[in-house]
């Protein structure tokens, strides 16, 4: 690595920035990003299916998230 400054979390700030920027500019406002996010290094077979396995899988919980504003009661 050329910079030891840079580093995975400056990346994605700045990633989060310029496109928040350019969405804000061309009129839409209501832009969040989530506040936290899990890194992992895939070193098998196991680790990538269950990486896919919850990419797949996770979108379908959100209906009965508490998060999930249609769920407040």
């Amino acid at each position: 690595m050329k910079n030891p400054k840079i580093n995975l979390g400056k990346i994605i700030r700045h990633f989060n920035a310029k496109t928040t920027k350019l969405l804000r500019d061309s009129g839409l406002n209501n832009i969040s990003w989530q506040r936290l996010y899990y890194d992992h290094i895939i070193r098998n077979n196991r680790s990538l299916d269950n990486i896919r396995y919850y990419i797949i899988n996770n979108p379908l919980k959100w209906e009965i998230d508490k998060e999930n504003s249609k769920n407040w009661k």
